[in-house]
């Protein structure tokens, strides 16, 4: 999710509306206008029957949302609090108060409390300011305190404590940080399905943790980084997920938003968009990137799983999967990776703590080089990659530190 696109942070301020300075009244007609204008641009549809105001704040009233050509979301009156600006100077909003959401369906309950949205910002149209953001529509905090879904009256999933902050900087860099929240999912809840039988025979029948990340964006280098995002399950594990890739500049975006209104206009034209997709992400290159899990259970559970699913012992199933390794490696041609690669899956299923994939090349990698060798010579991504599979690495660092002392 990123939190800096025009898509990322567009779509958060829907979700959250879903559950000059001037010395006089605000335009309440103008500050409509261009809200709808900049979600058009993003590939939202903003409807409205009136826009009024009351001294600084603005009503959108019978305000809908939702895809080009829908008929949109109904969401009712929405009040933007303490509106300041102008169409070509830019508009300010304080706050949107957005009232609880409860909707039923059935057996089935979802409760949205505690929304805020604070401190948003629509960039202006005077001047090139508006081709120099990442997005025209900006927000710095957005918080729900409690998600809720209940069947028959029972919690059934709960997610409290989601808040996205976002900081800019100098020369218009912005920082995030994210917390989705703290959930707690219930696979006893509900009408029975085939997920809930198998999380609940794999040993989970209630499952716990949070999500969690830190975003930033450069637009003078174009780095988009995500240092990491992290997701963590109580009695099962943590994936930790980060990357850094460069050419992300403002005028990437704003070729990528002339893009995207192409591609609505004319979705019939596919083959003329897929060269212009590959035009865009050549400009893009790869500079790190890692993926990790630190167990907690789970892999031992999942091996215990598909050994009796299959009618064998765990020892039995981690055999058979290292043992077909070797084969599913092979068409890389790479022996010394593919080595690699079957020494650590078979240390990590023999014991497992941690399995770290790192990408981590001497100088960025071209998106074209990477897709071209990934369609003719497979065996060379490795090592233009310089990636590297390692497992029950952290664990065995930390037995050494404790040796040393």
């Amino acid at each position: 999710m990123l939190h800096n696109t025009p898509r990322w942070a567009v779509a958060t301020l829907a979700f959250t509306l879903l559950g000059s300075s001037s010395a006089f009244a605000v335009d309440a007609g103008a500050f409509g206008e261009r809200l709808k204008s900049v979600l058009s641009a993003q590939g939202l549809s903003l409807t409205y029957a009136s826009a009024d105001e009351a001294g600084s704040d603005v009503v959108l009233r019978a305000m809908k949302v939702g895809a080009p050509g829908e008929a949109g979301t109904d969401i009712g009156d929405v009040t933007f609090a303490g509106v300041t600006g102008s169409t070509e100077e830019g508009w300010k909003i304080a706050s949107i108060p957005i009232k609880d959401i409860e909707k039923t369906e059935g057996a089935t309950k979802v409760s949205v409390t505690n929304i805020a949205v604070e401190e948003i910002e629509i960039v202006g149209t005077a001047g090139d300011a508006a081709s120099k953001a990442a997005s025209e529509i900006f927000f710095k905090h957005a918080a729900v305190g409690n998600v809720t879904v209940t069947e028959d009256g029972k919690p059934g999933l709960t997610v409290d404590g989601s808040e996205v902050t976002n900081t800019v900087g100098e020369n218009g860099a912005i920082s995030s940080e994210f917390n989705l929240g703290d959930f707690n999912a219930d696979f006893s809840v509900g009408k029975p399905n085939e997920t809930q039988a198998v999380m609940r025979e794999i040993g989970y029948e209630k499952l716990s943790g949070s999500a969690s990340g830190m975003a930033a964006w450069d637009p003078t280098s174009g780095e988009l980084k995500l240092e990491p995002f992290t997701i963590a399950a109580e009695d099962a594990g943590e994936l930790n997920f980060s990357y850094s890739i460069t050419g992300y500049t403002p005028s990437f975006i704003q070729s990528l938003k002339q893009l995207q209104q192409q591609m609505t206009a004319n979705p019939q034209n596919s083959q003329a968009s897929g060269m212009a997709v590959m035009g865009l992400i050549s400009q893009l290159y790869l500079k790190s990137a890692e993926l990790s899990f630190a167990d907690d259970s789970l892999t031992g559970k999942l091996l215990d799983y598909y050994a009796k699913k299959n009618g064998q012992s765990r020892e039995q199933l981690t055999q058979n999967l290292t043992a077909m390794l070797p084969a599913v490696l092979g068409y890389l041609q790479n022996p010394e990776f593919q080595k690699e690669v079957t020494d650590a899956v078979t240390a990590y299923l023999a014991d497992p703590q941690s399995l770290t994939i790192s990408i981590a090349p001497q100088n960025p990698v071209p998106a074209a080089q990477l897709i071209g060798a990934a369609m003719g010579a497979p065996q060379t991504l490795p090592a233009v990659l310089s990636l590297s599979v390692t497992s029950n690495d952290a664990e065995a660092d930390e037995d050494d530190g404790g040796d040393a002392n």
